[in-house]
């Protein structure tokens, strides 16, 4: 069996203590709040970084490249530490499968994606929402 994100984290939280499967209270759901933002603030500075350094023209060095991955998988760390956290949320990889499906059917008529401006990817119109009930 391969093991998932949220394998590996309730591994972490059974070896130093941290919550598991509870319900949420204003401690836990401050605390993930606050992991999470930290983490996301980290990743943004890494980000900012290398936008500067090609805004510069200069190219954006390995060790950079290395301290945004770090910081993305802390960001994995911290929401899969959510799920695990909290009783609630121990569905997460059930939904980001579900969101995946929903996600690829934003295609156009024409089997490409829909491209706003700045390249985000828009909603195609057979696009469905993903349904995530069942999963609380």
């Amino acid at each position: 069996m391969n093991k998932t994100n949220e394998d590996y984290i309730e591994e972490f939280h059974k070896a130093f203590g941290v919550s598991i499967k509870e319900n949420p209270s204003i401690k836990i759901l401050k605390l993930r709040k606050t992991l999470i933002d930290e983490e996301v603030k980290e990743f943004f500075i890494e980000l900012d970084s290398m936008i500067k350094k090609l805004e510069k023209g200069e190219e954006i060095p390995k060790g950079d490249f290395e301290k945004a991955l770090a910081e993305m998988a802390d960001i994995q760390v911290v929401l899969s530490g959510t799920a695990v956290a909290i009783k609630q949320f121990e569905n997460f990889r059930e939904a980001f499968l579900r969101k995946h499906k929903s996600n690829m059917s934003k295609l156009g008529e024409d089997g490409k994606p829909i491209l706003r401006e700045d390249g985000k990817i828009l909603k195609g119109p057979n696009y469905k929402e993903a349904d995530l009930s069942g999963l609380i």
